[in-house]
């Protein structure tokens, strides 16, 4: 089914660059956001492309420390990692670095 640009074009509304999009409770208020922003212009604009390079930002670890964990720690340790999207080793990194102290004495997050 072919819909005509020209009109769809007059009636859509284009947010600005950079803007947060909007929270939806429900599909149907998904669906009319969607349908209401015309985004053909930014599409056909193009831009630079991007180039993904997983090992661009990553360094090497040199330390390898093992820690024994019981039933309990194990399966919170592999929910927080779940519930992130990440592997247990990020979320036992992330929570070593938060209690880093900081240059000024403290620790990195308060």
């Amino acid at each position: 089914m072919k819909t005509k640009k020209t009109s769809r074009k007059t009636s859509q509304k284009q947010g600005p660059p950079g803007k947060p999009l909007p929270r939806l409770a429900t599909a149907a208020e998904e669906e009319r956001f969607w349908l209401s922003h015309d985004f053909d212009e930014a599409m056909e604009a193009g831009g630079e492309e991007v180039v993904y390079d997983p090992q661009a930002t990553r360094q090497a670890r040199t330390h390898v420390y093992r820690v024994r964990l019981d039933d309990l720690e194990m399966s919170t340790l592999q929910a927080l990692a779940k519930r992130r999207g990440v592997n247990a080793s990020v979320v036992l990194r992330e929570l070593v670095r938060a209690a880093r102290p900081t240059k000024t004495g403290g620790n990195a997050t308060k």
